[in-house]
């Protein structure tokens, strides 16, 4: 058959049928499957290619890096992904966790998106944080050092958000702990990151906010997430921690 006869049997334009051809498109499992019935294909090459055709769709899938714009689309987007997770790790560096933030601390964050938003990113976040309350799940959150000495706001803010933290690190279902300045980390941390079982791995950057899936990636951010949790402070010696950056941020304010 010619590429036209082809392309008009199996309802495809002769120009995608050529990127088919040519390695510049990986067809549908559709379109695999049409072209394999009009080709007249033994039954044995059907159900290979059709296979294959399943195979790379779910590898390209999995090798995705989907990137989210919005406040309140990336908020819907981990809110789907916590209803399943059973354990979910937080990371960061410059910042409070979303999930740990007063509601003050937020308003600062999301302080340059439009305000619609901003109301509707919050209702979605209180829609995340009653999830907090199921013991069946488990909550780990590690922060640096630097997290809690970013100045959000004022000194009164950011003394009532590290006593917020005081007060949720309490309950049995939650683990707060830090990574100090003094600490030897010998690790390259570019960026905060979420953890959730052990399936997926949301981040943020300046235009938005990525989902990763990939298998081999999710255990690289669980490897350096266990790296960072072992030189982390928590009970008494967390608690001298946070009573000290308290007492500096009152002195600066």
């Amino acid at each position: 058959m010619t590429g036209t006869a082809t392309a008009r049997a199996t309802g495809m334009s002769q120009s995608k049928l050529s990127k088919i051809e040519n390695g510049m498109l990986l067809p549908s499992v559709t379109d695999v499957e049409r072209l394999v019935a009009e080709l007249s294909a033994t039954r044995e090459t059907k159900v290979e290619l059709v296979e294959l055709a399943r195979q790379l769709h779910a590898e390209a899938e999995t090798r995705r890096v989907v990137l989210h714009r919005g406040a309140h689309r990336h908020q819907q987007t981990v809110a789907r992904i916590e209803a399943r997770a059973t354990t979910s790790r937080f990371f960061q560096i410059s910042g409070v966790p979303t999930l740990l933030q007063t509601e003050d601390y937020l308003r600062v964050v999301l302080s340059a998106t439009p305000t619609h938003e901003q109301d509707t990113a919050i209702g979605a976040l209180r829609a995340r944080r009653g999830r907090m309350e199921d013991l069946n799940r488990r909550f780990v959150f590690l922060l640096s050092e630097s997290a809690l000495r970013w100045r959000m706001g004022s000194a009164d803010l950011m003394c009532e958000q590290i006593e917020h933290l005081r007060r949720l690190s309490r309950r049995p279902n939650v683990q707060l702990a830090v990574v100090p300045w003094s600490a030897e980390v010998s690790a390259v941390v570019l960026h905060g990151f979420q953890v959730y079982d052990e399936r997926y791995v949301t981040l943020s950057v300046l235009t938005g906010n990525a989902t990763i899936t990939d298998p081999h990636d999710v255990r690289e951010y669980l490897h350096l997430f266990g790296r960072l949790e072992r030189v982390a402070l928590r009970g008494e010696l967390l608690e001298d921690l946070l009573e000290g950056i308290s007492r500096d941020h009152r002195k600066l304010g």
